[in-house]
């Protein structure tokens, strides 16, 4: 399953033409666009928009093996030219300082960024990184579904110092639909790898045994599922995590590994 959030409409519209995504007249608490293996959501503006847009639409696609995560939107930087894309390999939250660290670029000729998330709009533009006002939102809740490999976030600058878009949400989808080609290359490397996680299960000793530690839910257990292939992928001794997870309840054992997780994902 490959999931794309997007604040505006006019920053989907490309995706949502180019995939043919027809949209949802469920009651949906987001605009939701659905197709074959994929959905778009239209978040909203603002980073805490963007993370409730994630957790809503993950909890809709809870039995799914594993999910894959593109954050398409618009940003403004100091001297790139309008309609520059750009692949995140850092996003620092003004607000607290945490910086998170999505997927960089799979393939193609694509320059990558740093880029900070604020909470109110601002034209102060840095030299050293992107604005915008989802990113670190859209990471925040990601991380607690999926691992990090299957989070990206992709950036169209669409003000700088010199000019703007504005509110021309024409001119946003134009700036958008440039790189669609490239975009949908990204995509589809990142959905073959989404492909291969869903087919590794955990060893089946191990994860036998974890799973009977404790009464977990199916939400826990997706999340459980997770976080114990990030930390097996990682190089985690799976004998000594479950010496320590031993005798503990569910909450306590996913609150543990997601403490290990958040560790090891600090150092890379």
């Amino acid at each position: 399953m490959l999931i794309w959030v997007s604040a505006l409409h006019c920053e989907a519209k490309p995706v949502i033409d180019f995939y043919r995504l027809k949209k949802s007249h469920d009651d949906n608490a987001f605009d939701l666009y659905r197709g074959d293996n994929m959905a778009c959501i239209i978040s909203g503006t603002g980073k805490v928009a963007s993370s409730a847009a994630c957790a809503w639409i993950a909890a809709r696609y809870e039995d799914e093996a594993s999910i894959a995560w593109i954050n398409l939107g618009t940003a403004g930087a100091a001297q790139h030219d309008l309609g520059t894309l750009f692949s995140l390999h850092q996003i620092i939250d003004a607000d607290d300082g945490h910086r998170y660290y999505p997927a960089p670029a799979i393939k193609g000729e694509l320059e990558g960024s740093a880029c900070m998330t604020l909470s109110k709009p601002s034209e102060d533009y840095r030299e050293d990184c992107l604005f915008d006002m989802e990113a670190s939102g859209f990471m925040y809740a990601c991380l607690r579904f999926s691992s990090a490999e299957l989070i990206k976030s992709f950036k169209i600058v669409s003000d700088n110092r010199r000019e703007s878009t504005g509110k021309n949400r024409q001119a946003v989808s134009n700036l958008v639909h440039r790189h669609i080609d490239l975009i949908d290359q990204q995509a589809n490397v990142l959905n073959t790898l989404n492909a291969e996680m869903a087919g590794l299960s955990p060893v089946l000793e191990h994860w036998l045994q974890l799973t009977t530690m404790a009464h977990f839910s199916q939400t826990q257990k997706n999340r459980l599922r997770v976080l114990w292939r990030y930390l097996m992928n990682r190089g985690f001794d799976a004998e000594t995590l479950l010496q320590q997870l031993g005798g503990q309840t569910a909450g306590v054992i996913l609150a543990n590994l997601e403490q290990h997780s958040y560790r090891d994902s600090e150092g890379l």
